[in-house]
């Protein structure tokens, strides 16, 4: 599985991009590119992986990626099953730092611009109210012209730069990766992990993926992720357990087996761990969000 860069061709001469896709699925490579990206996910669901950051997604999402932050919606197995009939569908724009020109971004009036940039290198979560109006901006701005989209975008970035509902993704101690063979290492990892994750996964199996041996691997992973291959793992599967407390009514012992563990007590340990809550106490409190 190649590493995977891209570098966005805008229609024209235009500044920045805007994308709207309605495929079966989503783009399924661990990816990077120089545009910073601000993602609606107006329909899908699955896992979400931002740097070293590893969490379930849902419609409604609105997330924003620095510069060449690696990244990467996995969409749920359902969504690449021959009969499937459901349809995943995203709003992205895609823009350079300076966009407006670099003499744009050294006025002091877009210092907040800068610093929202600078925040974004971890990738951001959107929330609350500003996740809500930028998302009717954004869908403003994909029927308007060029002018129009132009300040959409600045509207967008200043509600943003403003906002105080961004949670950060990636650790503090991630840095983007600037190795080919590093970034084609991790997208196997990942490809087998999310391909396998529902059955057992050993060391020797993963570590065979990176073309290491188990030490080696093992410090490998740590040293890019800032967790251990065993703590993504879990996290992983947690992430496909909380799903399926959310969208099924089956019980618990069946989800904690679906989603790869084999011992419910570990699994037990394992989301309150990671959720701070116990796999009921998880169901009976989206069911009354």
């Amino acid at each position: 599985m190649k590493p995977v860069y891209h570098r966005f061709n805008f229609e024209g001469s235009a500044s920045f991009g805007m994308r709207q896709v309605v495929e079966p699925f989503f783009y399924n490579r661990w990816h990077y590119h120089p545009e910073l990206e601000i993602t609606w996910v107006q329909q899908g669901s699955g896992t979400r992986l931002v740097g070293d950051h590893v969490e379930a997604f849902e419609a409604g999402e609105l997330i924003i990626l620095g510069a060449n932050l690696p990244h990467l919606w996995r969409s749920d197995e359902a969504y690449f099953k021959p009969d499937n009939t459901e349809l995943c569908s995203s709003l992205s724009i895609h823009f350079a730092e300076n966009f407006a020109g670099k003499e744009f971004n050294t006025l002091p009036e877009t210092k907040p611009l800068r610093d929202l940039f600078l925040k974004a290198e971890r990738g951001l979560k959107v929330t609350g109210a500003t996740q809500q109006a930028v998302q009717k901006r954004m869908q403003e701005c994909a029927t308007g012209d060029d002018l129009y989209r132009l300040v959409g975008l600045l509207d967008i970035l200043r509600l943003l730069a403003d906002s105080k509902d961004l949670v950060p993704l990636a650790s503090i101690g991630y840095g983007v990766p600037n190795d080919l063979l590093d970034t084609e290492r991790l997208a196997k990892v990942y490809h087998y992990t999310f391909t396998h994750f529902a059955s057992k996964i050993t060391l020797e199996e993963i570590a065979a993926e990176a073309a290491l041996n188990p030490p080696s691997f093992c410090r490998y992973f740590k040293s890019r992720m800032r967790k251990t291959y065993t703590e993504f793992l879990a996290e992983v599967r947690i992430g496909q357990a909380c799903k399926l407390l959310i969208s099924s009514d089956w019980p618990v012992a069946q989800v904690c087996y679906e989603s790869g563990y084999a011992n419910f007590s570990h699994f037990n340990r394992h989301f309150k761990r990671i959720t701070s809550y116990t796999p009921i106490e998880y169901r009976r409190a989206y069911q009354k969000a």
